[in-house]
């Protein structure tokens, strides 16, 4: 099973941020399917079915011993990674508590194979993959609201119609602070 953690944006929104992308720039690389917008907390990689379980258990350990708040992310600016030719949509902040999160289910990640990140957290939707210059600004400037009160267990699954996102766990996150 290849695995990720991930904060889910909900359909109607994800609606909403397509039909911004399609209105304000350019095709720019692959466009990612809408169904397939999320924001990935942390990378897993494959993992063995039988090993699903203690992850699992591991999370809700960590969780329990430093519970996680839920919040709301302000999706206002864009950005272009060269390297791996990603263009994207995300906060210009966000809580210090969710890159925490972020970096506790990092470090769950590397016990279980994956290689632990090195660069800064930055909250993300991909919005186009495989882009080899950067697009150009945006003819309207991004302004989405992304509540999250949970974060997912995420498969990654190749199909004939491409990849396709299907939950296999989930957590609450507490009270916003």
């Amino acid at each position: 099973m290849r695995l990720f953690f991930a904060l889910e944006v909900p359909a109607d929104l994800a609606l909403g941020i397509a039909d911004w992308r399609a209105r304000a720039l350019p095709l720019a690389g692959r466009e990612v399917p809408a169904a397939n917008f999320h924001i990935t907390l942390a990378f897993i990689g494959e993992l063995a079915e039988a090993a699903l379980d203690t992850l699992c258990r591991e999370v809700d350990a960590q969780i329990a011993a430093r519970p996680a708040a839920a919040g709301q992310l302000q999706l206002d600016q864009v950005g272009y990674w060269p390297r791996p030719g990603i263009f994207w949509l995300g906060p210009q902040t966000w809580p210090d508590t969710l890159g925490g999160l972020a970096h506790k289910l990092g470090g769950l990640g590397a016990r279980h194979g994956s290689e632990r990140r090195r660069d800064r957290f930055q909250p993300h939707v991909t919005l186009f993959r495989h882009c080899t210059t950067p697009p150009p600004a945006p003819t309207e400037l991004p302004q989405f609201a992304l509540p999250y009160r949970e974060f997912l267990l995420m498969e990654s699954r190749q199909g004939r119609h491409g990849v396709r996102y299907a939950p296999v766990a989930g957590w609450s996150l507490g009270d916003p602070l």
